[in-house]
């Protein structure tokens, strides 16, 4: 934000002073991160092996913050939703199957939605490391055959 100022000065009667402030204000946006490449393949996956941690996959993503404001920085993956197993989970194309997005480090749910985000501090270009489960009711029984789901991965200043 760029601020400019200027005073003009008068006399009023009775000794007063009237000052007049002019203010002109220019507000610019922080410059942009950039999101790309952020996609998983699970291959093949067994139905029994849905929700082991054998089918971790990383969340390979590049963020490009040049020039930006501040390394205080916020994550939110936007995308069709389901509950399972009391978590918020990205809903794929197959009914009672999900992908849960957590934190590489500490296993930690990163809820789908619009109104949750994962505050992180920029470290270089790096943002948070993220791993993507597949995972399913307790009570479903899968069929095999193809999945997927899409989500947009977006990245704000705090």
């Amino acid at each position: 934000m760029l601020l400019c100022g200027g005073f003009v000065t008068g006399t009023e009667a009775a000794g007063t002073k009237t000052v007049q402030l002019e203010l002109h204000l220019v507000v610019t946006q922080p410059p942009p991160c950039t999101v790309g490449g952020a996609s998983v393949e699970f291959g093949d996956v067994l139905t029994t092996k849905v929700g082991d941690v054998s089918q971790t996959k990383p969340v390979g993503y590049s963020l490009n913050c040049d020039g930006r404001a501040s390394d205080y920085l916020k994550l939110q993956i936007q995308g069709s939703t389901t509950t399972i197993s009391g978590e918020q989970v990205l809903q794929t194309s197959v009914q009672g199957l999900g992908i849960r997005i957590q934190q590489a480090g500490n296993k930690q749910l990163v809820p789908v939605g619009i109104t949750d985000w994962l505050n992180f501090t920029l470290s270089g270009s790096n943002g948070p490391e993220l791993e993507a489960v597949p995972v399913k009711e307790p009570t479903t029984q899968l069929a095999g055959g193809d999945f997927d789901a899409s989500a947009t991965l977006v990245v704000d200043y705090q």
